[in-house]
Parts: C-alpha cells; structure tokens; sequence
C-alpha cells in the first residue's frame, strides 16, 4: 500500500508530500497504480522546479518520496508552487479514492495543529 501524507502550512499551503510503500496492484512494471502516482508526483517536481523556479531537493528511495518546500522563499515563487502542489493533492486524492485498497491518503498540520 502507497500511504501518501501531505503536511499544510498556517495558510492551509502544502508544504510537505510524503509518499510510502508500494502500490501492489499488480505485478512491478504492471501497476497502474503506481505508475499513476508516480507520474503525478514527478510531474510536480518538475512544476516546482521549472514552473515555480523553486530549488528543491526531493528525497528519492524505493518505496520512498519525500520533498519539502523551503522555508524562505518569495511569495510568488510559493503561490506558484501552492497551485502546483494543490493540483497534484487533488490527483492523488482521486486515486486514493478509487483505489481505497491500494493507497492512504493523509493530512497533516504543520506543528501537528
């Protein structure tokens, strides 16, 4: 199972995605599942880094994805980067929602507010 938890700012901002674990929807290089996911959170770091023009620095494993955004960045670099993520969210909601058996998704406050 893929356990997705999205971490929102004091603005309601997402400002951490977290990805976990592995679909298991069917066989490696079969799974639509996670090959959904995976195209949609990729897709996002490129937003981020070519739309946005935010450096990041994603932390990529097996069964692991983790990014941050900076904490000291120009409004307009982070409103760019909300709507990307923001889009991104909805995607992977849609997923977790057909696919309930499949992948978790979660969110949390920053501070855990």
């Amino acid at each position: 199972m893929i356990r997705i938890t999205v971490t929102l700012d004091e603005n309601e901002r997402v400002r951490e995605l977290s990805l976990k674990g592995h679909a298991g929807y069917a066989e490696y290089g079969r799974d639509i599942v996670c090959a959904a996911v995976s195209a949609l959170v990729e897709t996002a770091v490129l937003g981020l880094e070519n739309v946005a023009k935010i450096r990041i620095f994603p932390v990529k494993k097996e069964g692991y994805f983790h990014l941050v955004l900076p904490e000291n960045e120009q409004e307009e670099k982070l409103s760019k980067a909300s709507v990307i993520l923001e889009t991104t969210v909805l995607g992977l909601k849609d997923i977790a929602r057909t696919y309930p058996a499949y992948v978790k998704f979660e969110t949390r406050r920053k501070g855990g507010v």
